[in-house]
């Protein structure tokens, strides 16, 4: 299944999402100087967030991002299902511009 969404925001969401977890790594991959739960559980939840925005690329690409069922899930996972659920639930708060241009050149436009 194709679809549109807006791809650069998606990816510039992808970008900062993996640029704060990459930082959350180095941070976490030093000596411990205090607690870091909090800091483990945030990279663990930006991690899914990331897989769900990848996943969501490659739906609106007509492709699985996963095809293994994720650690912890149901007997019955199905990825196909999984993805449109991402999409149905991601994919508005990434509406596709009128043109196919990037929000900033159509406003400029």
């Amino acid at each position: 299944m194709h679809f549109h969404i807006n791809h650069h925001l998606l990816r510039a969401d992808i970008r900062a999402l993996t640029a704060r977890i990459r930082e959350l790594k180095r941070v976490l991959g030093a000596r411990w100087q205090r607690p870091m739960a909090d800091l483990q559980r945030e990279k663990c939840r930006l991690a899914r967030r990331a897989t769900e925005l990848c996943a969501l690329a490659a739906f609106a690409r007509g492709r699985l991002h996963l095809r293994r069922p994720p650690r912890g899930s149901a007997s019955d996972w199905s990825a196909d299902l999984y993805h449109r659920a991402i999409a149905e639930r991601l994919g508005p708060s990434y509406p596709p511009t009128s043109a196919g241009l990037p929000l900033a050149l159509e406003q400029s436009a």
